[in-house]
Formats: C-alpha cells, sequence, structure tokens
C-alpha cells in the first residue's frame, strides 16, 4: 500500500467512524422524535437545500434507495415535519416541502447538540475545527462530482 493509499485509507476510516459516533449521540441526544436520518433530511432542507425536492432528489443528495428514502419521508410526514404533494403524472416524482414544525425540530435538534458542540470546542481549537471542515467540504464536493460507476 504507498502512503496515499494508507492516508486516504485513515481519512475514510476516521470519516465513517466519526459518523457512526456523531449519528449514535444525535439519536440519543433530547426528547425530538426526529432520528439522525430523519434529522440528515430536516437538516438538507434547512441548510443546504431550502428550496422543496423531489424524493429522487433527496435520495440522489444523500446517495440512497429511493425506496429507503421514501420511508424516512413517510416517517417524517406522519410526524408532520414534511408535506409531500403527490406525482402529477407516472412521469413525475412526489414535492417534499418542509413544514414550520419540521424547520422547529431541526432547530430543536440542534439546540440540544450545544453541550456537546461545547465539548468538542472545548477540546479542539475552532481554528483547526474551521479548517477540517473546509478541507471536508473539498473532499465531499469532489466526491460528489465524480461520475458514476
Amino acid at each position: 500500500m504507498t502512503d496515499m493509499e494508507e492516508t486516504l485509507l485513515g481519512l475514510f476510516t476516521e470519516v465513517a467512524i466519526i459518523e457512526h459516533l456523531a449519528r449514535t449521540r444525535i439519536e440519543r441526544i433530547s426528547d425530538n422524535p426526529a432520528g439522525a436520518g430523519e434529522f440528515g433530511i430536516l437538516n438538507y432542507f434547512n441548510r443546504t437545500h431550502p428550496d422543496p425536492d423531489t424524493i429522487g432528489g433527496i435520495a440522489w443528495a444523500f446517495q440512497e434507495d429511493e425506496a429507503y428514502t421514501l420511508s424516512k419521508i413517510a416517517s417524517l410526514e406522519a410526524k408532520g415535519f414534511v408535506t409531500v404533494t403527490p406525482p402529477l403524472s407516472r412521469d413525475s416524482n412526489a414535492v417534499v416541502f418542509v413544514t414550520e414544525a419540521g424547520r422547529e425540530a431541526q432547530e430543536e435538534k440542534i439546540r440540544s447538540m450545544a453541550p456537546e458542540f461545547e465539548q468538542l470546542v472545548a477540546e479542539i481549537p475552532s481554528a483547526d475545527l474551521a479548517t477540517t471542515v473546509r478541507t471536508l467540504r473539498e473532499i465531499r464536493l469532489t466526491l460528489d462530482h465524480l461520475p458514476d460507476r
């Protein structure tokens, strides 16, 4: 294994472990009924994609199967966090809109994670965290634009 392969393997291993630990903590924090996957969708709408989107678009953004995404959307809809318009035709996809309750649930989840965030900043300088976020964003954007295999 080359040094670069070792570095990339280490990077993706650390990212996977961080994702698992963060997902577990999100699931345990607060009485907010949105689980980590549902929180991800609410976060998608509230932070990165404020416009309504199709189930297919959301699935693509998360690189998930549409059926899996649909199950999360159905759960969010049952909780009143999103509304879904029916497809206009067989060739169109249902459109998902985040509700005010969904926006509030996402904000509540973030507020409930404040002690976790404070502990991270106490352990790791904020400048280091900012640099890490920029680097991870560059990696994500590069991966987003790689051709599908």
